[in-house]
């Protein structure tokens, strides 16, 4: 068996907002992480605030009201897009490494991020996690850290991270 990377991804709650709905504390996040895993920077991280196509959107569900078209989608539609123009709809970040990868996306209106960071390069997984926990106060969190490897099976560690304690659980694999 060949190492071929380091895979960790975290579902996270956090008990204040302030920082997973700004670009500036996402950007630094993503400029730490990488300074304490020890990987390149290829370019700065790339931080925004989650506009998805908006005008469009805008635009398609104006057409349909006008239209009377009544449906549960366009209201949940049109309730989006209200929430958006508060400017609490997010943020998204990437961050590209010589070895790989960080994206991480958030969901303030839900107290909720997900992150992933991928590596070819080994690193230390609760580096990332502690980081994480402390940077964005996290309340709760799912944890995977997946060793990959050419010529054999990945191998899979899941946490739970409740009430400031980190604990070892079985994933859940599909049945």
């Amino acid at each position: 068996m060949e190492f071929v990377g380091r895979h960790i991804m975290m579902d996270a709650t956090v008990s204040d907002i302030s920082r997973i709905n700004a670009i500036q504390p996402v950007y630094d996040y993503m400029e730490e992480l990488a300074r304490k895993l020890d990987m390149t920077l290829v370019y700065p991280p790339i931080v925004a605030r989650f506009p998805f196509a908006q005008s469009e959107l805008e635009q398609f569900v104006k057409k349909l009201s006008e239209e009377n078209v009544k449906s549960r989608t366009l209201e949940f539609m049109e309730e989006t897009l209200k929430r958006r123009a508060t400017e609490d709809s997010g943020v998204s970040g990437v961050s590209i490494w010589l070895e790989s990868h960080c994206t991480i996306h958030t969901w303030p209106e839900e107290k909720f991020f997900s992150l992933d960071a991928y590596s070819c390069k080994d690193f230390d997984p609760m580096v990332a996690f502690e980081l994480t926990v402390k940077w964005f106060k996290v309340e709760y969190a799912s944890f995977v850290d997946v060793e990959r490897y050419i010529g054999g099976p990945c191998i899979i560690k899941a946490y739970e991270y409740k009430d400031g304690k980190l604990t070892p659980c079985e994933p859940s694999l599909a049945k």
